[in-house]
Order: C-alpha cells, then sequence, then structure tokens
C-alpha cells in the first residue's frame, strides 16, 4: 500500500533510528517513589544487606536510615499508585496485562523508544526477533484497529534498518532509538498476546526514560510525587521518568549524580547494587579490558550493545558479591547518589514491565 505524501512527511518527525556505534541520545538509569502515610511498620530485614522496611516509613525514619547515612533501602508494599489500575488492563496472571482502554485517549503522544535485536548466526536469513518484526508488521495491516495508522511504517523502517546495514564482527546486537507514539507498544501488547510462543513475541521494545513531566496533565496526576521525594532532601527533584517495556528490559551498570527514588508498577525487576567503590572497581577493570573510556552516567550505543555490554553483564550478574534486591508492584528502592547499579526485568518475554522513578536532592 502506498504511503500518502502527508504520513510520510509526518513519519519523517518521528522516526529517528541510530544503529548501535552511531551515536544515540544520553539517556541513562532507573528509579522509584514512596507513599505519604507516617505509619510504619516496624517489621524489619535484610535483602542481600540492603535494609528492608516493609509498608510505610516516616520521614524522620527514612532519613535517619538512609537518607543522612546514604545507604540504599528497600520500601516493601509502599507505593499504590492510580496508574497501577487505570492504566492497566489484568487478566488471570501476569501474562495477560496489557495497557486498559484509559490509554487509548492518549495513544498519539510520541515517546523516546529502544529496541534491542539479537542477531543469530545465520548472516543471509531473519533471526527470530526479526521474524518476530515481520509478523506484528503483517498483523498491523490486518488489524481493523490499526491498519490506517502509522505504525506498520515504523515497523517497516525498522525492520529495513535492520537488514540494510551489515553487523560489526563480533557484535550479536542493535541497538536502536527511535520516537514513536504511544500506541506502538500499546499494539504490540496487543499482537503479543495473540501467540502463545515467547519466542515469536515483541521483544526487547522498551519506552527508556520518558521524561514524565511531558506527559499530558492526566497522566502525570496518575503518578503523584511522592512525600520521600518533595520534603526528604530539599525538595529539588532532578528529573522523573516513566519505564515501559516489554520483556526482557536491560540497563546496564552505571550511577546517577542525585538520589533516585524507583518504583515497580507492573511485573517485576531485579537491581544489582553495588557501592561507589565496589562499583568504580568494577567499571574501571572493564575499562581497562576495553582499553577504553567511558562515560558511566548516560544511556547510550557504547554500554548498551557490544563488547562493553557483555563484559559489564559478566561483571555485575555473574557476580555473587554483588548486592540484588527484587521488586514487584508497589515495591520502591532508594538508591543514594553514587551507588553503582544495573537493573533487568524480571519475568517471561514479550510481557508488560512497567516502572517509574524520580532522582532529587
Amino acid at each position: 500500500m502506498p504511503l500518502k505524501p502527508q504520513l510520510r512527511s509526518s513519519l519523517a518527525s518521528i522516526i529517528r533510528i541510530s544503529r548501535c556505534f552511531s551515536g544515540v541520545r544520553s539517556r541513562y538509569q532507573s528509579t522509584s517513589s514512596i507513599a505519604p502515610n507516617h505509619c510504619q511498620h516496624l517489621d524489619k530485614a535484610k535483602s542481600n544487606h540492603v535494609e528492608t522496611v516493609v509498608g510505610d516509613i516516616s520521614l524522620d525514619s527514612f532519613r535517619k536510615s538512609s537518607w543522612v547515612p546514604e545507604t540504599p533501602l528497600l520500601l516493601r508494599a509502599s507505593q499504590n499508585f492510580p496508574a497501577i489500575q487505570k492504566w492497566f488492563q489484568y487478566g488471570n496472571d501476569s501474562s495477560h496485562t496489557s495497557f486498559s482502554h484509559h490509554m487509548k485517549t492518549f495513544e498519539d503522544i510520541v515517546l523516546p523508544y529502544e529496541l534491542t535485536v539479537t542477531h543469530g548466526p545465520r548472516p543471509n536469513s531473519l533471526d527470530p526477533e526479526q521474524e518476530g518484526l515481520v509478523e506484528f508488521f503483517r498483523w498491523l495491516r490486518e488489524s481493523q484497529e490499526y491498519k490506517d495508522s502509522s505504525l506498520s511504517v515504523i515497523i517497516e523502517a525498522i525492520i529495513q534498518s535492520l537488514s540494510s546495514k551489515p553487523q560489526p564482527d563480533g557484535n550479536p546486537l542493535t541497538f536502536q532509538q527511535f520516537d514513536a507514539p504511544l500506541s506502538l507498544i500499546m499494539s504490540a501488547c496487543q499482537f503479543n498476546k495473540t501467540r502463545k510462543d515467547p519466542a515469536q513475541r515483541i521483544r526487547n521494545l522498551y519506552v527508556a526514560q520518558s521524561d514524565l513531566s511531558l506527559l499530558p496533565e492526566p497522566l502525570t496526576q496518575d503518578l503523584p510525587v511522592p512525600d520521600i521525594v518533595k520534603h526528604a532532601g530539599k525538595g529539588d527533584i532532578y528529573s522523573s521518568s516513566i519505564w515501559l517495556g516489554l520483556q526482557p528490559t536491560y540497563t546496564p551498570l552505571h550511577r546517577d549524580p542525585n538520589p533516585n527514588l524507583f518504583c515497580q508498577l507492573v511485573s517485576s525487576k531485579k537491581v544489582r547494587l553495588m557501592t561507589p567503590d565496589q562499583g568504580g572497581e568494577i567499571y574501571a577493570r572493564v575499562r581497562r579490558e576495553l582499553g577504553s573510556h567511558g562515560n558511566s552516567r548516560f544511556r547510550g550505543a557504547e554500554m548498551m550493545g557490544g563488547r562493553e555490554r557483555e563484559l559489564l553483564h559478566h561483571a555485575v550478574w555473574d557476580n555473587g558479591s554483588v548486592n540484588e534486591v527484587s521488586l514487584g508492584p508497589g515495591d520502591a528502592l532508594f538508591i543514594p547518589k553514587a551507588w553503582w547499579h544495573s537493573v533487568a526485568s524480571d519475568g517471561k518475554e514479550g510481557e508488560l514491565n512497567a516502572s517509574v522513578n524520580w532522582w532529587f536532592r
């Protein structure tokens, strides 16, 4: 079906695809939130040496236990954002979680996406993830809901980009960043529900570090700023982000210049945490092995694909001495500034995962 001239023009402003090693926009991290109730449960435990509080915590207790000494704190069952119920539709189990009808009103808002595609050993044929994209393209073209949208054109452009340039030697990943409507991940969720085999689902599609302040006001109201963010320190919010992905999602080892409060909305995530000294030593060792310098505060191609990603992943996730915490819906994690961390989804491939965070001081 030929494209209309105005559609081609609009897509030119929507799609910006950059392959790994060709330069990207800077984005990074993962984080969360907390409830305003000051009634604190006294049931405390240690989660791999990270202090854990079940339920709400008062501001004074938070300041004494974590803010002043700059130590991480895991807060179980501390969040109940309206977005958890309003944005998502839940089935009989987590594999059926998708976006609610409420989000249809906002499906045209443009968001920053990431897509990581793994290439197999067959240079002249489609790999499973590329085959999944082709099937998704066909599904969009046949869908009554999406056949007249620009989504199939966006997916076609991605497929062409994947096949038009050869992979660098030894690099099994292609990392892309582009802008597209919210309806892209919404439709991908619907497509995945039609595929019983996880290998046939759309994976590694991530609305990563999307600025919360740029969302329509009704959506930002569903994610009110937690009291800890507003009152624990000076009340300065450096930035805030929403994270919406189709598992697996991944953020390599990095550190943030400001304290970070991270909240899980849908599904679960694992966070590997390291002190400034421990993380710095691991990062420096990887850089020496690569024989290059890097920026640990940027979510760029150099850390999202290729050998650097492989080495960082092995150093962090295959290291039994690194603290790990798991976050489920309603859980929050406070990560002090300069603490190193890596974040990965923890669920079935192709399922929806959602988080929100604030960087503050």
